[in-house]
């Protein structure tokens, strides 16, 4: 008689798993060819059984004979383009072990062999800090100790990608333990590159400003099957990320832009964020996994992402021809107009500091400008020396002891805003609210009251009988005075004064300058405040998970969107008072520097993952411009075309404006030409290596044992010769489409440049 337990099915989910991993390992080494080759699987050498990016450049698979005999003029077009990038949703829990669950893989596609990248961290991997920043206190480095977690064994993983087609590299993949830590990265760099890139890189990262300072002098103590000799002769350029660049300091965003370097065309160096969006819904199931299973399962991820990538690529690259032949017809046609409206000796040295620069014979950088930025301090120190320059000459112009006419404009700009933080705390109560709240407001109202009383009484010395134009216009009802909160007195400066009341001019200019730094300073506010709003919502996308974590960030961005309401405020406010100062004191030009701020013109970089807000496009809002070059006049002199200022080799304030925007302008002018020049050579390697990898499975046919592994070699070849095919045809009227347009200029030929009617300098 049968017994129930034999009844019972017995669980097969652990077999049925490792059956899954086998399957997905033998079908890995059978598309790579592992069973055509005689040293069979025994044989897989590190990242062998990896979908390749075509469209890089790949020696002796899709470069030409002699491509490294290329001129200086087309050199750039066989670089290799890199991005670095970490992403910490792809953690794993303390489950397992490496003993207990090792990889099938080990190595041979995306991740780095485990053995060697642990015994390399663990020999120089240190418990000091990491260098000092030489930059913002960026995410990256600030993060590097406190991602992951308790019982988390990886943070995340770090990956090293091709930047221009968004595709894993191989043995590119690393787990990271406690963030972005340089000595994890450093790894993944140099596996990356050791045996699959050309002579020169172009390599992205979000902070390449500080880890690329001291790569080379970190790498001197990493073992030399790492760091090999064709890895030293490589011509490496490091930039930051062109979303990222925002929000680092002047100098880098001025030396690591994508937009001002020669020979990268329109390459963001973001394909890594586009990408894990790919990668973030397996996270779920894979944090739980064992160490080598969860290896496994992202090489076959990233596997089957390259090759979606690559089945479209006719389709891909097509697009950005279509775009960049477009746009390259639009600011190369801009450049020249700008060029043309310019003299031809302004236009001769504009070109010549330019060239210098670029070429490194000068330190001179043509994108920076020499003014200082106007700021509210700045003019405050000014005004400081100017006060200390009087008193040293025994001119005491004082109507008041101890406080000059400076000293009581900035005293009331620093009033209104106490009073404007105290009326929006005061309206945040509610009716709710409790004695201890109502008391600390009272208590402000009167210290306040107390403030402002001090300041008319010195204002009195200034400016004689405005107490009593205070009286007359005090708000009458029914002839009764109504109660005036201290938040809501009008301190009577120059710019409310008039013109009904005579104001010394010289107060109306302190007022005007100090308004004028603090309007700066406001626009200044408002780019990092957006800056740190767009970060915290990209975090709060990526790591907050959970009611608690959601409420708390939402409270943080909410903060955050009050300080920006307030910033806005207080620049309108200020900008109000300028435009009745100016009428006063006949300014001009000020306005479109400091221009109308409106609802639409607060947003970050990237609202809406909009791919036309960039510099290359520069349709951003003008707060993200103004004051950027540090120099007010800029748009003054651009808009009225004041290029006379340069005749006769004469040095004025706008040299330096002018400059920079004729400089962005060729280089926005270059970067398309370089974009349709780097896409037509992509091209042609596509087909090349489809061509190049046709032949090698046609090799394996021939050489196959087996009818089986002959019939499935052909089918291989047969699936490259359709993508090539697909592509040819995809891809017949490419040279007409790149002849279209203004801006035309084959590989190795020269860029467009000013047209003058003397020879451009070499």
């Amino acid at each position: 008689m049968m017994k129930l337990t034999d009844m019972i099915t017995k669980d097969r989910y652990s077999a049925f798993m490792r059956i899954v991993r086998e399957w997905r390992h033998i079908r890995l080494l059978k598309r790579s060819g592992r069973g055509h080759e005689p040293s069979g699987v025994s044989g897989t050498i590190e990242g062998e059984c990896a979908v390749l990016c075509p469209a890089c450049p790949h020696p002796g698979k899709n470069l030409p004979a002699n491509w490294e005999k290329a001129g200086d003029t087309s050199r750039w077009v066989y670089s290799l383009f890199l991005a670095i990038d970490a992403n910490f949703r792809l953690k794993r829990l303390s489950a397992s072990n490496d003993t207990r669950d090792p990889s099938l893989n080990r190595g041979s596609a995306y991740f780095v062999e485990e053995v060697q990248y642990k015994d390399f961290l663990s020999k120089h991997r240190t418990k000091k800090p990491q260098e000092d920043s030489t930059c913002n206190n960026y995410d990256a480095v600030k993060s590097a100790s406190i991602r992951g977690g308790k019982g988390t064994t990886a943070s995340g993983v770090g990956t090293i990608e091709c930047s221009r087609h968004d595709m894993k590299r191989p043995v590119s993949v690393g787990d990271l333990q406690l963030g972005e830590q340089y000595v994890n990265m450093d790894y993944l760099y140099f596996s990356s590159v050791k045996n699959h890139a050309p002579t020169s890189l172009v390599v992205s990262y979000d902070i390449a400003c500080q880890w690329s300072c001291k790569l080379i002098l970190r790498s001197q103590s990493y073992p030399m099957n790492l760091i090999t000799p064709r890895v030293n002769d490589l011509h490496a350029t490091y930039l930051v990320p062109k979303f990222h660049l925002y929000a680092h300091q002047t100098d880098c965003q001025i030396n690591y832009s994508f937009n001002l370097t020669p020979g990268v065309g329109r390459t963001d160096g973001e394909a890594p964020e586009r990408g894990w969006a790919a990668m973030n819904p397996v996270a779920s199931s894979t944090k739980e996994m064992g160490p080598g299973s969860r290896r496994d399962t992202l090489d076959d991820h990233f596997r089957d992402y390259n090759w979606r990538k690559i089945v479209a690529l006719h389709i891909s690259l097509l697009n950005k021809v279509q775009e960049a032949v477009e746009m390259r017809s639009e600011h190369v046609s801009n450049f020249l107009t700008l060029s043309k409206s310019l003299p031809d000796a302004v236009v001769q040295q504009f070109t010549t500091i330019i060239h210098q620069w670029e070429a490194g014979t000068s330190q001179d950088n043509p994108y920076q400008a020499m003014a200082e930025v106007t700021s509210a301090a700045k003019i405050r120190l000014q005004l400081a020396e100017e006060d200390a320059t009087t008193l040293s000459q025994g001119d005491s112009l004082l109507q008041h002891d101890s406080i000059s006419g400076s000293v009581l404009i900035a005293q009331a700009l620093d009033l209104q805003d106490q009073m404007a933080r105290l009326k929006l705390d005061a309206n945040a109560l509610g009716t709710h609210s409790t004695d201890i709240q109502r008391t600390r407001i009272q208590e402000r109202r009167n210290r306040m009251k107390r403030l402002i009383t001090a300041w008319q009484t010195v204002q009195e010395a200034y400016v004689p009988g405005v107490g009593a134009y205070r009286c007359r216009t005090e708000t009458m009802r029914d002839g009764d005075l109504t109660e005036t909160h201290p938040e809501d007195i009008r301190l009577l400066l120059p710019s409310d004064l008039s013109p009904h009341f005579r104001v010394d001019s010289t107060l109306s200019e302190y007022e005007w300058r100090l308004r004028n730094g603090v309007a700066h300073d406001c626009l200044a506010e408002l780019r990092r405040l957006l800056l740190i709003l767009s970060s915290m919502y990209k975090s709060k996308d990526r790591l907050v998970h959970g009611q608690v974590q959601n409420t708390r960030s939402v409270t943080l961005i909410k903060n955050v969107q009050a300080r920006i309401d307030f910033t806005a405020r207080k620049y309108r406010m200020n900008r109000q008072s300028l435009v009745t100062l100016a009428t006063l004191l006949s300014k001009h030009g000020w306005e479109t520097t400091l221009q109308v701020l409106n609802d639409e013109d607060i947003h970050s970089l990237r609202q809406g993952d909009d791919a036309s807000e960039s510099e290359g496009r520069r349709t951003l809002s003008w707060i993200w411009m103004t004051g950027r070059t540090s120099d007010a006049e800029m748009s003054e002199t651009m808009s009225e075309g004041r290029w006379s200022l340069f005749q006769g080799g004469g040095n004025t304030k706008n040299d330096s404006a002018i400059r920079i925007e004729w400089c962005k302008s060729r280089a926005r002018a270059h970067r398309w030409q370089e974009e349709c020049i780097l896409l037509q050579e992509e091209m042609r390697r596509v087909t090349a290596f489809h061509e190049w990898q046709a032949g090698i499975w046609e090799a394996r046919a021939i050489t196959a044992a087996t009818e089986g592994a002959r019939a499935y070699a052909w089918r291989q070849m047969d699936s490259r010769v359709k993508l090539r095919k697909t592509c040819v045809d995809a891809w017949k009227s490419l040279p007409a489409y790149l002849s279209m347009g203004e801006g035309v200029v084959a590989m190795g030929g020269q860029l467009t440049e000013a047209p003058l009617s003397t020879s451009l300098p070499p």
